[in-house]
């Protein structure tokens, strides 16, 4: 399947190149999980030969943690002073929930959220709900699809926090985030974006959307693995956050041993917690910087062909889209409606004994490009799942 056709841009065609997955399938199932590439494995076994050989590396692999952090605040525009380290998004979403459940409120206690936001963060905020905040899950007017005039229309003078995907995970809708952020600020409110369906194909710069928290992980469209996750912390605000889900690392000097006090340290590693997951950190590092060296804009742009590809194919092939209906309104993931949760998982088994590989959500069928993915790769993914849907063979 690794034929000469269409060319990719020469910074696409690379990254290409170091997934070998590719010269085998059509990887279509980035918004679940990113293929392995040469340099995460590279990765991997550095970590793995230091270990072998030194049993203990502790100062590198501290090192090695430092830098998957820099990395992160690089891609959204921040210093690595103002992100936290985490096991995922759900945890450190928790214990943001802890410190704003923690902290006085002089606007109200109340939490917008919606059907677009993934389970894990919305649950986090329905904890709140123990802390005596009320917590809204906006329904939206279209079943599944949330616009930002949903989530301006749902503020008030008594909203603590809006929280939103930039991109939906189940049907790749996207947010213009500064029109959130605008709208919320003017009614005292603070705004938090889960950007894992985002991160690596659409440029993000925190401070010019002037978000004040965004979270995300890396084994999607940075290339990464489980098991390690990221939040950002406008620095304003920081100080007035005291997380009780906390942990050794968010302490000032965690080497103190002191088991007495609990201090906070004065960055956003006060939302760290336990030793750092070090294996996951090495991944995490090699894929960010894959993306970074490739360009966010320039993979932004192949998806942007690709989602013009796909809104073009699907009426032809009898295929009804899930989700936005204008690309550009998307993320990386076109969403095709199915009958029901079952035939999608059905789909998605058939296609992945083709060598086509894609991730099913519910009646969703998310057929989730990267920039290395080529137009006749999606065409035939397409062509296919269409043959599949009207009973051809």
């Amino acid at each position: 399947m690794d034929s000469p056709s269409r060319s990719l841009d020469e910074a696409l065609q690379a990254l290409r190149d170091v997934c070998p997955l590719l010269k085998t399938s059509i990887y279509l199932a980035n918004c679940s999980q990113g293929p392995l590439t040469n340099a995460v494995r590279a990765a991997l076994e550095s970590f793995m030969e230091d270990w072998a050989a030194m049993g203990m590396h502790w100062n590198a692999w501290m090192e090695e943690v430092e830098r998957a952090r820099a990395a992160f605040a690089a891609l959204i525009g921040a210093q690595p002073e103002e992100v936290a380290i985490g096991s995922s998004v759900s945890q450190l979403v928790s214990s943001l929930a802890s410190a704003l459940a923690n902290t006085p409120s002089t606007s109200g206690r109340r939490i917008v959220s919606s059907v677009a936001e993934f389970p894990g963060v919305a649950h986090a905020w329905l904890a709140l709900r123990a802390a005596d905040y009320t917590v809204d899950i906006l329904a939206g007017k279209d079943a599944g699809i949330i616009t930002e005039d949903d989530l301006i229309e749902s503020l008030d003078s008594n909203t603590t926090l809006v929280s939103c995907p930039h991109v939906c995970y189940a049907n790749g809708m996207m947010l213009d985030l500064e029109r959130v952020t605008q709208a919320a600020h003017a009614q005292g409110s603070l705004v938090f974006v889960d950007a894992y369906q985002s991160i690596g194909t659409i440029p993000i710069d925190v401070k010019a959307s002037d978000v004040d928290f965004l979270a995300a992980g890396t084994l999607k469209y940075l290339l990464g693995t489980a098991g390690i996750a990221f939040l950002y912390v406008k620095p304003a605000i920081l100080e007035t956050l005291h997380p009780t889900v906390t942990g050794w690392f968010g302490r000032v000097d965690p080497f103190a041993f002191d088991p007495f006090h609990l201090d906070y340290a004065s960055s956003a590693a006060r939302f760290d917690l336990g030793t750092p997951n070090i294996v996951n950190a090495y991944v995490a590092r090699a894929g960010m910087q894959l993306i970074r060296e490739t360009g966010v804009a320039c993979i932004r742009g192949q998806i942007e062909r690709l989602s013009d590809l796909a809104y073009r194919l699907a009426p032809q092939l009898g295929l009804q889209i899930a989700g936005p209906q204008d690309t550009r309104h998307k993320g990386a993931t076109t969403a095709v409606q199915t009958a029901s949760a079952e035939q999608a998982h059905l789909l998605e088994a058939a296609l992945q004994q083709r060598g086509i590989i894609v991730s099913a959500r519910n009646r969703a069928l998310r057929l989730a490009p990267h920039g290395f993915t080529r137009e006749e790769e999606l065409e035939q993914a397409m062509q296919t799942v269409a043959a599949l849907l009207h009973g051809a063979q």
